[in-house]
């Protein structure tokens, strides 16, 4: 009865106290963690984090909060902290947020599916938690043998535990302990490691055990509520031994734990873990909140003589309000050169660059602007700059040297693309020579001339726009490191131009004369399926657009006129244009109106979507089009080619090859312009005349031989998954699905 009072005395205090609690807020009857981003994070231009818990139950909401906190700052000690984004951080504590309310709530469900009683799990969780506790402060390496002499017997102790319950925990933690180290768990870290780029070394191995083993005992320590309240008589304190009162902290006697994040440094330099109790100020720690049924965990020394010792408790972390961070100094002015910009500060000036331009830059186009920075970021930190006034020529020799030491394809692979500029080189280098080692044609090094240039070019209008901004940067210059521009007579022989006569054989693929089945186009069989696969080629062939233009369409895209069925090429939701230019109207092609593109139209409307071609969107996470598109059907092309008939830039050599047939069929070069939305070469075309219209280009376009004429109309029919409106396979799982099939694994 006691214990139940204690308790129901400690649940009124919490509630009285809900909405004071720090970093914890409620909004209707969800509750919100909004905790302040420290100033480490620099690339983020927002100074507060805002998630919502997705539950409403406050019990379980104030333990997730104390171990948002504590990863908050044990983020902000990593030394890439600056270069994390605010999306990064907060795609980071949703997938943590996530795997918190599953782990709490499948234990929940799980008692009440077996029926036992909330006695017997508290107990049982207190147990399990401490093993999990002992073995993230002491490792899977080292056997404890619970003796008195045992460090973490005296832990166990501390805590207030019989020696029943030691016995228990002892057993549980040899067979745990052994299960970290069997072939089947680091199989698992491997895979994790891999997935978040770690380099899988046996010291990155144990930090990361220790950090799962950290939050399993999290949660299984942090929110006794779960299992709902306990009766009456309830004797779960009597379970555990009295507490005694410590002669010496159990942290001292044990000796120090692994750090607690696992270390992203390839080098393996040791991880920063979240400081002591001891060092942080009193401001930024909020009293815990203890629970009669769990055992206390092992409190600082001191700390016995200031208030009386609690019922065995659970070990809630240290509830941060804000981690301690220094102001950064004051920026030095100097009237004439301005102010000093740190290197920290780089991205979110690179940021703003992105949206000052953000309405007539392309998406792209931020993106290869920020990729350049953040390159240029990197070598500068190598080279020891702090603060754009130290930067120098021989710096922007450096990065120059970079572009030429890395794959060209990096691009292309997640991982790549999240490496530092030296772990890129480290692992370019390191592809080479394992290529060389298995006899296979090793990967390209260095980025092509025209990269280079844009990069290069990124960077400059960077620099000028924070000079521009009145941030102290040197006269530098570009001169000598931009590899030399093609010359217009060479410009012809970048890009192939495939006539009709080699774009026939392209038609006679499995996916136009028969295809085995939806997943595989490139076999013979006796299918058809109508797709962007089976549309989009023509298209391109016939009308010459850039990839984007026509992968991103929408249904409403396609309209009937008075000259007959068209496509409208404008900006919509799905993609914007390269230019004013790029908005035109084109004429259906008579060959894809022969092969029932308009019947195609109407069934993709009919399913009620908005886009002309859905099996390129995800439905998870937001993908370009174009890219999908040449990912599925330019491996199959190359199959059926063969390497003795490809040609170089595949898809966009298709926009080449039309404007070369039209010109030799003696198309005026100012109409090829206009039905390719291409800015005009003289002053007649741009300012005098306008574009031309559907009858010009109908007639233009009659001078394009038939490439498809073999082929016979067939009755619609599209892809499985596209008339079922479900994923596409290439999609795969979310985040959140491939966490949840690991932890079933």
């Amino acid at each position: 009865m006691a214990v139940h009072v204690l308790r129901q005395v400690h649940k009124d205090s919490l509630m009285a106290a809900r909405h004071r609690i720090a970093n914890l807020t409620r909004r209707g009857n969800v509750f919100y963690w909004r905790a302040r981003v420290p100033s480490a994070f620099t690339s983020n231009q927002r100074s507060h984090l805002a998630l919502s818990l997705r539950h409403g139950d406050h019990t379980k909401a104030k333990s997730m909060v104390r171990r948002l906190n504590m990863l908050l700052a044990e983020l902000a000690e990593e030394d890439r902290a600056r270069m994390t984004s605010r999306e990064q951080l907060e795609d980071l504590f949703r997938t943590e947020i996530e795997r918190m309310n599953e782990s709490i709530d499948d234990l929940a469900f799980a008692a009440r599916r077996t029926g036992s009683t909330a006695e017997d799990n508290v107990r049982a969780d207190i147990l399990i938690g401490w093993v999990y506790r002992l073995i993230q402060l002491f490792g899977t390496g080292r056997p404890m043998r619970f003796d008195a002499s045992c460090p973490a017997r005296h832990v166990l102790e501390q805590a207030g535990f019989a020696e029943s319950q030691i016995s228990e925990i002892a057993a549980t933690f040899d067979q745990e302990r052994k299960e970290c180290r069997t072939a089947y768990f680091e199989g698992f870290l491997k895979s994790e490691m891999n997935a978040h780029g770690l380099k899988d070394t046996p010291l990155n191995r144990e930090r990361a055990t220790q950090q799962i083993m950290r939050a399993k005992a999290d949660v299984l320590l942090g929110a006794p509520d779960r299992y709902g309240p306990l009766s009456t008589d309830s004797d779960v304190a009597a379970l555990f031994g009295a507490p005694k009162q410590p002669q010496t902290s159990a942290l001292e006697t044990a000796p120090s734990p692994a750090p607690a994040a696992a270390n992203t440094n390839p080098d393996d330099a040791p991880a920063i873990g979240l400081p002591s109790l001891e060092q942080v100020p009193p401001a930024q720690v909020s009293a815990p909140a203890y629970s009669a049924s769990v055992p206390a965990s092992p409190t600082p020394k001191g700390a016995a003589s200031q208030q009386p010792q609690p019922a065995p408790a659970s070990a809630p972390a240290p509830e941060v309000i804000a981690p301690a961070v220094e102001s950064p100094p004051a920026p030095v002015i100097d009237d004439e050169k301005g102010v000093d910009l740190p290197l920290s500060q780089f991205i979110t000036e690179c940021d703003a660059l992105m949206k000052s331009n953000q309405h007539h830059w392309e998406e792209a186009t931020a993106k290869d602007v920020k990729v350049a920075v953040t390159m240029l970021v990197g070598v500068l930190e190598e080279q020891g700059i702090t603060h754009s006034s130290q930067m120098r020529q021989i710096h922007l020799g450096k990065l120059r040297e970079h572009f030429d030491h890395i794959l060209t394809n990096y691009g292309r692979s997640p991982r790549l693309r999240s490496l530092g500029t030296a772990a890129l080189r480290a692992a370019s280098a390191e592809a080479v020579r394992s290529h060389k080692e298995a006899g296979k044609e090793p990967p390209k090094l260095g980025l092509g001339p025209t990269t280079i240039r844009k990069h290069l070019a990124n960077i400059n209008t960077f620099l000028t726009y924070i000079k521009g901004r009145g941030y102290n940067v040197p006269n530098l210059t570009m001169d000598g490191l931009r590899p030399r521009k093609p010359k217009l007579s060479d410009a012809r022989r970048i890009t192939d131009k495939p006539g009709p006569e080699q774009l026939r054989p392209m038609f006679d693929m499995p996916l136009y004369t028969g295809c085995k089945s939806a997943t595989e186009q490139e076999l013979t069989g006796p299918h058809i399926f109508h797709s962007a696969n089976y549309f989009l080629p023509m298209l391109m062939v016939y009308l010459g657009p850039r990839r984007n233009e026509v992968a991103g369409l929408a249904v409403k895209d396609v309209v009937k006129t008075s000259q007959g069925w068209a496509i409208d090429i404008r900006p919509n939701q799905f993609r914007s244009l390269k230019n004013a230019s790029s908005a035109r109207m084109l004429p259906v092609p008579d060959e894809v109106l022969r092969l029932n593109f308009i019947d195609y139209v109407e069934a993709i409307k009919a399913l009620r979507y908005d886009a002309l071609f859905p099996e390129l969107f995800a439905k998870s996470r937001r993908t370009d089009p174009g890219d999908r598109f040449y990912k599925d059907f330019v491996p199959k092309l190359h199959q059926h080619l063969g390497d003795a008939e490809r040609w170089n830039r595949v898809l966009h050599a298709l926009r080449h090859g039309f404007a070369d047939t039209l010109k030799q069929a003696l198309v005026h070069p100012s109409i090829i312009s206009d039905i390719a939305g291409r800015l005009g070469s003289d002053e007649t075309s741009m300012r005098y005349t306008n574009r031309a219209g559907l009858n010009v280009i109908k007639d233009a376009l009659e001078k394009y031989p038939s490439v498809t004429n073999h082929l016979e109309p067939q009755p619609i029919r599209l892809l499985p998954w596209v008339e079922a409106r479900e994923a596409a396979p290439w999609e795969g799982r979310t985040k959140g699905e491939r966490l949840r099939r690991i932890r079933r694994v």
